[in-house]
């Protein structure tokens, strides 16, 4: 029978955790210990080919989103914040474009950004003029 005894003692009683090896405790981190990889607030790090940046412990933020709420307040629901010359480590406040989602479908399906900032602007205004248009068509 596969029964333990009455009073039988496992070999890891009084360890932390589930280890293999009765010595794998002395491994753990101690209290207040930090991990080799933490980074501090402010750190940046790529991730997906974007440039996030820690703002608290154990949250990172797009680095154009962060700089833009500085700048300008919190970002609209159903907003987001496009590169104006495609070019994500370019974190120039006139580089950064606040569009809706709506205007960014249009944008997409027409191709209207460009490697040029200010062409980029024109295809914002030009995705509003195609939506509007489309509005009115629907009457």
């Amino acid at each position: 029978m596969c029964k333990f005894q009455k009073g039988h003692v496992p070999w890891n009683a009084g360890l932390k955790g589930t280890y293999t090896l009765p010595n794998e405790n002395e491994k753990s981190f101690k209290t207040g210990e930090l991990h080799p990889k933490h980074r501090p607030i402010g750190s940046e790090r790529i991730e997906k080919g974007v440039v996030v940046i820690k703002v608290a412990e154990r949250k990172w933020i797009p680095k154009h989103r962060h700089l833009w709420e500085q700048e300008h307040g919190p970002i609209p629901k159903d907003h987001v914040i496009i590169f104006g010359n495609r070019d994500r480590e370019d974190f120039r406040s006139e580089n950064l474009l606040l569009v809706s989602r709506a205007q960014l479908a249009v944008i997409n399906k027409y191709n209207l950004i460009f490697d040029d900032e200010e062409l980029t602007k024109s295809g914002v205004i030009i995705s509003d003029l195609i939506m509007k248009t489309t509005q009115l068509k629907k009457g």
